[in-house]
């Protein structure tokens, strides 16, 4: 495989040198620029060859999400990875969604994150494995919340209720009228085919509500 051209966006000294030190003198790569922020990033990528991007999520100045959003407009042939210490599986979601190649985090060891870029480079995607397991957990939760009988409100009076609190409390709690938790626990008892608290809290947690 020819050297791959690579430009690396990272503002910390300590994953600089690291990153540095990696791919420097690494006959696999070629080491075209090292930016500390986004806006150099931009500037140096219309002078120099790039194949794959490493980029930073939180960098001074403009965000790593909006470097990656400008790069993938203006330079779609170069594929993007992120590197960064950040796990949210909605922000991971959103990005994968954005068009990156690759998601990896910096705990990553040298070797794996060499193997993983050349996947990358090979057409392939990368996602560091417990990335991947969290966004397999949040898709599992969303399914569960999407086949839930219950609206939102409901749940939360489902929950409270569960905790033993009584009609008067969850009103006080939730800063509304007795009378209306009263009709928000009868649609409860509804949806789940239950005539009182302990049927509709057997219900739910048989249906994993109360997980």
């Amino acid at each position: 495989m020819t050297a791959a051209n690579l430009v690396i966006v990272e503002d910390r000294p300590l994953v600089q040198q690291r990153l540095h030190d990696l791919f420097a003198t690494n006959p696999e790569f070629v080491l075209r620029a090292l930016c500390t922020n986004a806006e150099d990033a931009l500037e140096r990528l219309h002078e120099v060859p790039c194949d794959l991007l490493l980029v930073d999520l939180e960098l001074p100045g403009m965000h790593g999400e909006d470097l990656i959003v400008a790069v993938r407009a203006r330079f779609p042939q170069i594929k993007i990875v992120v590197f960064t210490v950040f796990e949210e599986p909605g922000r991971i979601v959103r990005l994968v969604e954005s068009g990156i190649n690759g998601y990896l985090l910096k705990d990553t060891n040298d070797e794996l994150l060499r193997a993983e870029l050349r996947v990358i480079l090979l057409g392939g995607a990368s996602l560091s494995p417990r990335v991947a397991r969290k966004i397999l957990d949040s898709t599992e939760d969303n399914e569960k919340l999407q086949d839930c009988p219950l609206s939102a409100r409901e749940l939360e009076i489902l929950h409270l209720l569960a905790l033993g609190l009584n009609y008067r409390s969850i009103a006080e709690d939730l800063g509304v009228s007795p009378n209306t938790v009263r009709v928000h626990i009868a649609r409860i008892y509804e949806k789940l085919e239950s005539s009182n608290k302990i049927q509709a809290l057997n219900r739910a947690r048989q249906l994993r509500l109360l997980d």
